[in-house]
């Protein structure tokens, strides 16, 4: 019976040099030669694997950062949520205040207001009505154009520029009218806001338009609240669409304009 060969549990490597002309044998044992194999396979699986979990997390530390940039914005949006009711009580309690004491700031006739009419039939329309000069014609309360609300006034933005004002989105050549009495600062053309006019008011209000097609008025024209004062356009380097940019300023600081605009459907007219 023949026998069978037995396996050697060595490998050897011969390596000849050229320099050399004895050629150098090494010998390694099967085992290790398997042992460093199954090392070196698993050693590759967990790069792989690390990789993985690498790009996994990366995600979530990226989602994170927007779920937190997404929560500070809505607790941000809640805020001004409360801020705006806050508001809207102390303008109810004005509005009583106003009805009692209203002689002492203006005068008009009694058939404007009558003693028993509600608050809500007291409008900034009525007032306009009456030709006298009234504190409420220096205050930027009308909407100075009909068109969709398509921004609004915040500063709150983390990684973008605050925005001082309101995007009005209308048609090209959608009239633009003064939202109070003033005097007009600055009628020009610049790079980014194309067309733009600056009015001054009283107590400390400044009124700004941008992106208009054509301004209607120059420097040191004195204008009347309701009088169309421009176009919109489509004007200036930063515009994205026909639109007007609306600011209103009170004292060098910049405010929201819907804090004094007066969204009575009679006062647009």
């Amino acid at each position: 019976m023949a026998h069978k060969k037995r396996r050697s549990k060595y490998l050897s490597f011969v390596v000849v040099s050229e320099n050399q002309q004895t050629p150098k044998n090494f010998r390694i044992r099967r085992s290790l030669l398997r042992a460093f194999s199954v090392f070196a396979i698993a050693v590759l699986v967990l790069i792989i694997i690390g990789f993985s979990s690498y790009w996994k997390v990366a995600s979530l530390a990226l989602d994170n950062n927007r779920l937190q940039e997404e929560n500070y914005k809505l607790v941000q949006s809640l805020k001004k949520m409360d801020a705006i009711k806050e508001k809207l009580m102390r303008v109810k309690d004005f509005e009583k205040q106003l009805k009692g004491s209203l002689s002492g700031y203006i005068t008009i006739e009694k058939e404007t207001v009558s003693d028993s009419a509600g608050v809500e039939e007291f409008n900034f329309a009525k007032l306009n009505n009456n030709r006298k000069r009234t504190i409420f014609r220096n205050i930027p309360s009308l909407q100075p154009a009909e068109g969709f609300m398509a921004r609004g006034y915040d500063t709150s933005l983390l990684l973008a520029e605050p925005h001082f004002g309101l995007d009005i989105a209308a048609p090209v050549g959608t009239p633009v009218k003064a939202p109070a009495d003033g005097v007009v600062f600055f009628s020009g053309w610049t790079v980014e806001g194309g067309n733009v006019l600056v009015l001054q008011h009283g107590f400390g209000f400044m009124t700004l338009y941008k992106h208009n097609e054509r301004n209607l008025v120059k420097r040191m024209e004195k204008v009347t609240q309701g009088q169309i004062i421009a176009f919109t356009g489509n004007t200036g380097k930063i515009s994205s669409g026909p639109h007007l940019h609306y600011e209103v300023w009170r004292n060098g600081k910049p405010v929201d304009p819907v804090d004094y605009m007066n969204k009575d459907e009679n006062n647009n007219g």
